[in-house]
């Protein structure tokens, strides 16, 4: 492998962003230690034409991918089979990295090799000065780790990790396409095959929150609550599968949270009998396929153990709890 680090961006209508996405990633410290796939979701705009100027400017480094619309799942598919890096890390086309900090993990990708790296995510408010550590790992030191014997106190998220390619490219299941929510499948199909991992306390991705149309704005939210319910039984299968202890009390950890969206979601449509009774299906299959998921969300969320504790009787007045 030629380069150290895949960067795939999920470039889905960004032409207004991706300029901004890119010039995060171009450094003359790294751009030969780095590639990055811009794959183009079947977009309409001009993002693609804005790749061309940069492809044409760091051949090697820098690729546009067109292909048809397959869902974000589809992206991370498409990138992982073209990444030739020794390690891979998923970029969305409206967000970006802190450049100074990129050229700390490259630097750092080449002197290790562990199956993943996780690194601190500053979450950027739309419109605001307002940014936020996500100090996912403020319990464990920087450096090593074995799962076997780390304490996670909370979920990993797709924005802080960064993966093995190999082990991407090897693992048995492959990302959901056509759905929504399909970075936990990125960050957690992975957990079974990997065995060590180095902590970083410094922040990479920028994360933007707040714009209008993302799966996670309330919109996104009442289209793809589905496609949510989807992903959560995907990584319930994988917590089920797994052996180790502490992978799976990582994992419990997104899953429990899960959980409490999922309600959530349930709750933010409109009130129907049939949208309390999909709710009620939800919970009960919880209980059949993945009880201590359930059991953990009560303790979790107020919200679950008032909604479950109530025997839904309070689902027409959980809004307020929200």
């Amino acid at each position: 492998m030629s380069k150290i680090l895949s960067i795939s961006i999920a470039a889905y209508n960004v032409e207004t962003y991706i300029r901004n996405t890119l010039d995060s990633l171009i450094d003359p410290e790294i751009i030969d230690d780095i590639e990055v796939f811009v794959v183009d979701d079947g977009g309409k705009d001009g993002t693609l034409d804005i790749v061309k100027e940069y492809s044409d400017k760091y051949p090697g480094s820098v690729f546009g991918v067109h292909k048809e619309n397959g869902g974000y799942g589809s992206v991370i598919n498409k990138s992982v089979e073209l990444a030739t890096g020794k390690y891979f890390k998923q970029l969305d086309g409206d967000d970006w990295f802190d450049t100074e900090n990129l050229k700390k993990l490259v630097a750092l990708l080449k002197t290790i090799d562990t199956d993943a790296v996780y690194t601190q995510t500053n979450e950027v408010y739309e419109g605001t000065d307002k940014i936020v550590n996500s100090d996912l790992f403020a319990n464990l030191e920087e450096g090593k780790h074995s799962f076997s014997d780390a304490d996670f106190q909370k979920p990993i998220s797709m924005h802080s990790t960064t993966v093995k390619t190999k082990i991407l490219k090897d693992m048995k299941l492959s990302i959901t396409e056509h759905c929504f929510y399909t970075d936990v499948e990125y960050v957690n199909f992975p957990l079974p095959y990997l065995k060590s991992f180095y902590v970083c306390h410094f922040p990479v991705y920028m994360y933007r929150l707040g714009r209008e149309g993302q799966s996670v704005s309330p919109e996104g939210i009442k289209k793809h609550y589905k496609e949510h319910e989807k992903v959560f039984f995907h990584i319930a299968d994988v917590y089920n599968s797994l052996k180790d202890k502490n992978k799976k009390k990582l994992l419990m950890l997104r899953l429990r949270k899960e959980v409490a969206s999922q309600c959530k979601y349930y709750c933010m449509l409109d009130r129907s009998a049939e949208n309390k009774k999909q709710l009620k299906e939800f919970v009960n299959r919880v209980e059949e396929v993945c009880p201590r998921a359930l059991s953990e969300a009560k303790k979790y969320s107020r919200f679950v153990k008032l909604l479950c504790g109530s025997k839904f009787m309070l689902y027409p007045f959980m809004k307020k709890f929200m």
